[in-house]
């Protein structure tokens, strides 16, 4: 069985890889106590539930937005008023959003405040679909014909398929509270917005309000009618407030979602499982891209992409894996980049109009360069060292330097890499002094063949020192094992 598989990382390695896991559990951790901060503790004396939205309208918005109706259903809240300020979202986001104000078991009033916000596009949706709507001075509403994710038109047949079916949505609504459904059906079909002042006359939405505190008096003792078809009379002058914003888990899972940041999870799993794959045993690449790797399907699912993408991106963290064990000498790399690409921009991309903004191309094709450029380097490396031819055993003693440690006469012993050999001197050499360097030319069992790196001194008489000649070195060195 080859140990090498089951060697044990170094403790700095666990180390840095245990805290990585533990910066993540505290992060978790954290987020999760702020969620259940923002819980307000049921209420037994009149109150009124007041949310935030101050930002896209996104899956994160959604969340965000349905605790809110469910904790003011079950505090005992008068009312939920949702304080809109946003340049609208996906229409995916929006009907979820919609849906959850229709079927709310507490009467919602929708606020679009403070002076110079707006609730356009998807936000517009969002403000008509509360029983009460009301704006602030110098506000704005509409503007809500659907474009693409990077703003461009869509195609006539596409644009006509979902102009209808937001114009019956928003009638729908309009009609069902007994506000003005012919100029907000315009707020689609020709992207009209308008003003506050017009929005009040043109009874779009039924009241302005100067502030909250206003908003709450003009509606005190107005009676709503739920879906369940339960009728509530308001009762909100004077009240509490209790406010919702969103908190750090709702920030988190906002950026998550974002497609480039889940495209970039992606990306960073990739490289940390093929670097942990290609090199068993380094630990904190596997631990890293196994962490991206749960948190970019966290970000996908929520994103309802086209899951056939997701094959090809899995195809080519396949691919870069075969070109490190298979000799294709980066041809595998090349189809990987390739899949890769392909894979992504079909993955998050494939309908950008229902379900929000697409990961942008040029982050795709950047890392996807990235990612081509570090597998053909670490392919090089391998080819190179397949091609190296690595001498071992016997076979790497020979032309090794070694140091005696007794007068070699011709015979004795000598240094070599901290070990004491037994070693003789070749022909024509016949004594070495103590303290000599060597080179070794044989091995035969335990004993080393050696000559001197410097000929030695010629002896008193005069004779020289002959050198061995190729002949001698062949014969010795016909002796290695």
């Amino acid at each position: 069985m080859d140990m090498r598989h089951h060697r044990r990382a170094p403790n700095g390695v666990r180390s840095l890889a245990l805290g990585l896991v533990s910066l993540i559990m505290a992060l978790l951790a954290v987020a999760g106590i702020a969620c259940l901060g923002a819980q307000p503790a049921w209420a037994a004396s009149p109150h009124v539930d007041v949310a935030n939205l101050n930002s896209d309208i996104n899956p994160g918005a959604v969340r965000f937005l349905q605790q809110a109706i469910a904790t003011a259903a079950s505090d005992g809240a008068q009312a939920l008023v949702i304080v809109i300020d946003t340049p609208g979202g996906d229409l995916d986001s929006m009907k979820q959003i919609t849906q959850a104000e229709l079927a709310s078991a507490v009467p919602i009033i929708t606020y679009v405040y403070p002076p110079g916000a707006r609730a356009a596009s998807a936000g517009a949706f969002v403000a008509l679909s509360a029983p009460i709507a009301a704006m602030a001075p110098t506000t704005r509403i509409g503007a809500s014909s659907p474009v693409s994710s990077t703003g461009s038109n869509l195609d006539s047949t596409l644009l006509k398929k979902i102009e209808n079916d937001l114009v019956a949505q928003i009638t729908g609504t309009q009609n069902r509270y007994g506000r003005n459904a012919t100029l907000a059906a315009k707020m689609v079909t020709e992207a009209a917005s308008y003003d506050d002042q017009t929005a009040v006359r043109e009874h779009i939405v039924d009241l302005g309000a100067r502030s909250l505190s206003e908003l709450l008096h003009s509606v005190d003792g107005r009676s709503v009618t739920l879906i369940s078809g339960r009728s509530v009379v308001l009762h909100t002058t004077g009240v509490a407030l209790t406010t919702f914003n969103p908190g750090l888990f709702e920030a988190l899972y906002s950026f998550l979602l974002d497609p480039n940041v889940v495209f970039l999870l992606f990306i960073v799993a990739l490289i940390g499982l093929y670097l942990e794959i290609s090199h068993p045993g380094a630990i904190v690449p596997g631990v890293v891209g196994g962490i991206a790797l749960i948190l970019f399907l966290l970000g996908a699912g929520s994103l309802s992409p086209n899951w056939t993408g997701l094959l090809l991106m899995g195809l080519a963290l396949v691919l870069l894996i075969l070109d490190v064990r298979l000799p294709s000498h980066g041809v595998l790399t090349v189809g990987a980049v390739i899949s890769l690409i392909i894979g992504s921009l079909l993955f998050f991309n494939s309908d950008q109009v229902e379900h929000g903004p697409g990961v942008t191309p040029w982050i795709v094709y950047l890392m996807a360069a990235v990612v081509g450029l570090l597998s053909l380097a670490l392919v090089s490396v391998v080819v190179r060292a397949q091609r190296q031819r690595r001498p071992s055993g016997v076979e790497s003693m020979i032309g090794a330097r070694a140091v005696t440690l007794t007068p070699l006469t011709p015979s004795g012993r000598v240094n070599y890499s901290g070990e004491n050999w037994a070693a003789s001197l070749v022909e024509p050499y016949t004594s070495l002094d103590e303290g000599c360097e060597v080179t070794i030319v044989a091995v035969e069992g335990l004993r080393l063949y050696v000559r001197p790196n410097q000929p030695p001194a010629p002896p008193a008489d005069g004779t020289p020192t002959v050198p061995p000649s190729e002949k001698e070195d062949s014969q010795w060195e016909a002796l290695s094992l």
